[in-house]
């Protein structure tokens, strides 16, 4: 036991031997043995279920006819046990099309060859080669952990692989190496704060704080105490001394500090903000010491600064600090390529959200969404995803599912709702479906998820005629949510 652990540590890496020539196998194992490396053998026919297959760097495979028979058994296997691979001799082109013709698992694809040996390298040349595999193989893991280790720090991600979207990628890229302030501006509806997000994750490899503060709330009597902090007259259990309320900008010591509603802040705020970070200091009224602002600034605006700056709704200098670096996010509307990306990501999300199934973006579905104007951009989309899941059980998101809510006034802005009761708000649902459906009550109950006599009821109460009756028959035009 003592051996085999030594041997593990002075070795020069793991390699998996796939031959159907078991004399050949042994001929090579051994010969890698004695040059310092851990060798796995495994026989075709119990590879899938080998543990060793995990701990192998790379696998070195012999002849065709073994890769055939590894590509074929290893769809139990994750895909990054599967590379880099080196073929032994080189696996032409023909017998991979041959392969896929004859139907592969198609896994065959993902397995590039590192490096062609061949039969008269030496065993000095193919070390050499075994090493850079195996060096290229923890590198390429390394890497792969580190990048799903970002990307999962955000909890969305930019989709879409437009022109306007990679020029907004490279925007916060370049951000990302700067210390300057930045303002993040685009229309209402638009992720900004997700750019700010990206901005702050991509800048600290390590957790750093992230902290917002909404403007448009501050006034003149509370920014000071949001921001600088203050004490209450609560009183803790083992001391009589006021509380201390740590201000944002204390919180958002060495990470970021998001302004939102920048536009909105009125001249008196900009006022005092543009106090501290022209001295790129403020008095910290916990102790009467002058601290330095040691926090990265970005803002939110929905408003460029400087058209507020030129109609004398914002002060010019603090614009020009706040505004070293300005990152446009481009409109839906201007991107309506990312549609399909973006609709099945939102999809994806719901559908994780309420433990369904995602439903599938039909063509004639995604017709309908490019044709649509969203004023109300990506948070429109994302409201009428959420609303047509919650209403319509079809399995597909097609037209006939979003033609009665595209371009409704309560999904493009969910504030028109707001002070409703939750009575009101299932009459002007039920209403809406009950036109939307020309009258018909089978439908609107389908749609609604509710029982036909359940449907017929609420009509009922809200003064429709049952059915039947007179004017039961009438007419019903499709019209807006108001």
């Amino acid at each position: 036991m003592k051996q085999s652990i030594i041997h593990q540590v002075t070795s020069r890496g793991v390699i998996q031997v796939v031959s159907e020539d078991r004399i050949r196998r042994l001929e090579i194992c051994t010969q890698l043995s004695n040059l310092g490396y851990t060798v796995v053998p495994l026989a075709e026919m119990l590879f899938s279920a080998a543990r060793q297959h995990t701990e192998a760097e790379i696998c070195l495979l012999l002849d065709a006819k073994a890769i055939a028979e590894y590509a074929f058994k290893a769809d139990a296997v994750p895909e990054e046990h599967l590379i880099p691979v080196l073929f032994y001799p080189p696996f032409s082109q023909e017998q991979a099309r041959e392969h896929r013709h004859s139907g592969g698992t198609g896994l065959l694809a993902a397995m590039v060859p590192f490096a062609e040996l061949k039969s008269e390298d030496s065993l000095e040349n193919i070390g050499r080669l075994l090493d850079s595999a195996i060096k290229y193989a923890r590198l390429s893991r390394r890497c792969s952990g580190l990048v799903q280790e970002l990307n999962s720090r955000s909890t969305r991600k930019l989709i879409g692989y437009s022109q306007a979207i990679q020029t907004l990628r490279d925007r916060v890229a370049d951000a990302t190496h700067l210390q300057t302030p930045v303002v993040v501006q685009g229309i209402a509806g638009t992720e900004l704060s997700l750019v700010a997000e990206l901005i702050h994750d991509a800048m600290f490899l390590e957790k750093r704080p992230f902290i917002k503060v909404n403007c448009s709330s501050l006034t003149i009597e509370n920014v000071e105490r949001e921001l600088l902090g203050y004490f209450t007259d609560e009183k803790s259990s083992y001391t009589d001394e006021p509380k201390w309320n740590p201000g944002r900008f204390e919180l958002a010591e060495g990470g970021t500090l998001v302004l939102d509603q920048m536009h909105l802040a009125s001249l008196p705020v900009q006022a005092a903000i543009l106090k501290i970070v022209e001295q790129d200091e403020y008095l910290c009224p916990e102790d009467s010491q002058v601290k330095k602002l040691n926090c990265r600034l970005i803002s939110i605006s929905h408003v460029p600064l400087s058209e507020l700056v030129a109609q004398n709704q914002f002060k010019r200098k603090l614009a020009s600090i706040l505004g070293e670096t300005t990152i446009s996010v481009p409109r839906l509307n201007d991107r309506k390529e990312d549609l399909a990306l973006l609709t099945e990501f939102l999809l994806s999300e719901v559908a994780r959200a309420e433990g369904t199934v995602p439903k599938l973006l039909t063509l004639d579905g995604l017709e309908t969404l490019k044709r649509h104007d969203w004023t109300g951009d990506v948070q429109e989309l994302r409201n009428l995803i959420q609303h047509v899941s919650r209403v319509d059980n079809g399995v597909r998101l097609d037209a006939a599912s979003l033609q009665p809510w595209i371009g409704s006034e309560s999904i493009a802005n969910p504030d028109s709702m707001v002070g409703m009761t939750l009575r009101e708000m299932e009459q002007k649902l039920i209403e809406s479906t009950f036109a939307r459906c020309g009258g018909n009550r089978e439908q609107t109950a389908q749609m609604l998820d509710i029982g036909l006599r359940t449907l017929s009821g609420k009509l009922r109460s809200y003064g429709y005629p049952p059915r039947g009756g007179p004017d039961s028959k009438r007419s019903f035009t499709v019209r807006r949510a108001a």
